[in-house]
Parts: structure tokens; C-alpha cells; sequence
């Protein structure tokens, strides 16, 4: 690992501007030489090594990629076998488990036509000498992510490395939480968890599960009086759009 990558990364959050001269990261200069350090001690402490591409900074802290994850996944289990991928619709996935062995397809439809409004969900699969595991995100779950993020400006310019980022984070905090502790913590700091929205479960799935616009819309009216608090409120009516905007498309499709 190299300090002076690290330095010369400060060095450029503090100084880099932008056409009209202005400084891209103002940030970057109210935080101290201790804070400084300390981002650096936490990466040293993770054994990963800094790029300032996986591995880098912002107000909250220091973040993680995708990649940097799946990395140290492979310092901990060398041999491990990593895949993760989005499911786009006209997508064909399936997969199965069977005495502890994950099989699994993904036939991607049109490859070269994707785009963020696509994405109906994910998958990360984890093979190694602790077993083969398979963990799957809906796209109500990466909305739930995105809505406590403090990253809204990264979300918006990389939606799906993020949407990357939250399956894998969610396939080791089920299956690998002992090696990842501390990145976790840190990483976390790019979240407002107490403004993380728990909608019971029967309520996503009834929304998941809307055939027809009929359905949603009765959804819509018997489930949104039952919930209590704005944040909740607000987070029904995201998943409710989005569900109308899949139907809507989907009967586009089928018109053609």
C-alpha cells in the first residue's frame, strides 16, 4: 500500500476545480490532518489496497465500491468464486438450490438496449470452502438503500455500480458480517440509518405481486391509510410509482 497515492488523492480532492474555477470538493478542505489520517488508518486496518477508484473518500468517510468488496472477500477465501448482476426486464433468471449447491441462469435479453429504469433487481453469488451462497435484491429493496442514502449524487451518476454495491452488501451481511465488521461500520457512515424505512413486508409483496393497474390502484387505497408517518407514506408512494411505470410498460409491449 502507498501513503503517497493516498496524499496525492488528499491533495487533489483539496485543489481540483472545475471549468469555472470553482472547487469541486469544498468539503474536502474543513476536514483535518487527524481526519485525513484516520480514513487512512481504517484502510490500512481493511488490508485493502488504495486507488482512489474503489476505494475512496467523501464527506461522510471513506467508501467502497462493488469491487472493493468482492476483493476482500478474496483475501479472506482466495478461491472464492464471485458473480453479481442486475436482472433487466425481458431478462430470463433462474436459479435453485440443492443440497447446499447453487445452480443458476441469467440470459440477458438485450443487452446493449439497458438502462436504469430497467433494472428490476439482483443477484450476487458467493462460492468458497464455506459453502455456495446465492443472494437476490428486488428493485424496491435497492429504492429502500437509495433512500437513506447521503449519496444522492453518486447514486444518480452510477446507479447500477450502487445497485451493485447494495446486493453485495447484503449477500455478506447474511453470510460474511465476521470479515467485513469494520468496513461496514465505516461504510455505513455514507447512510442516515434512522431514516431507514421499514414497510411491513405483506405491504412490498402486495405491491410486487400487482398484476394490473386495478390491482395497484385497490392496493394503493386499502394500504396507504394504514401507514402512520410521512417517511413511510413517501416510500409506498415511490414503490406505487414505480410499480405503475413496470405495468404501464409492460402493456406497451404487449400492444406492439
Amino acid at each position: 500500500m502507498s501513503k503517497e497515492i493516498f496524499d496525492k488523492y488528499v491533495f487533489d480532492l483539496k485543489t481540483k476545480k472545475n471549468r469555472e474555477g470553482v472547487l469541486v470538493n469544498s468539503w474536502a478542505l474543513k476536514k483535518s490532518d487527524d481526519w485525513y489520517l484516520d480514513c487512512w488508518k481504517k484502510i490500512v486496518a481493511s488490508g485493502l489496497k488504495f486507488d482512489g477508484k474503489h476505494i475512496t473518500l467523501n464527506e461522510n468517510g471513506v467508501s467502497y465500491d462493488y469491487v472493493a468488496y468482492k476483493n476482500k472477500m478474496l483475501l479472506a477465501y482466495p478461491e472464492s468464486k464471485i458473480d453479481e448482476g442486475l436482472v433487466y426486464k425481458g431478462d430470463e433468471f433462474f436459479f435453485k438450490k440443492e443440497n447446499g449447491v447453487v445452480d443458476y441462469k441469467h440470459i440477458l435479453t438485450n443487452p446493449f438496449e439497458h438502462n436504469d429504469d430497467d433494472i428490476i433487481g439482483g443477484y450476487c453469488v458467493i462460492k468458497n470452502k464455506r459453502g455456495e451462497f446465492i443472494t437476490t435484491l428486488s428493485r424496491a429493496e435497492i429504492q429502500k438503500a437509495r433512500n437513506v442514502a447521503k449519496t444522492q449524487a453518486i447514486w444518480k451518476s452510477w446507479f447500477a455500480e450502487m445497485c451493485k454495491k447494495t446486493i453485495i452488501k447484503k449477500a455478506i451481511k447474511f453470510h460474511f458480517d465476521d470479515i467485513y465488521k469494520d468496513i461496514e461500520e465505516e461504510d455505513n457512515n455514507n447512510y442516515d440509518l434512522d431514516k431507514a424505512n421499514e414497510l411491513p413486508e405483506e405491504i412490498v409483496c402486495s405491491i410486487e405481486n400487482a398484476k394490473n393497474l386495478d390491482d395497484l390502484t385497490a392496493i394503493y387505497k386499502e394500504k396507504y391509510k394504514t401507514l402512520d408517518n410521512f417517511s413511510l407514506r413517501k416510500e409506498f408512494i415511490q414503490l406505487c410509482s414505480l410499480k405503475k411505470k413496470e405495468l404501464k410498460e409492460g402493456d406497451k409491449n404487449e400492444n406492439l
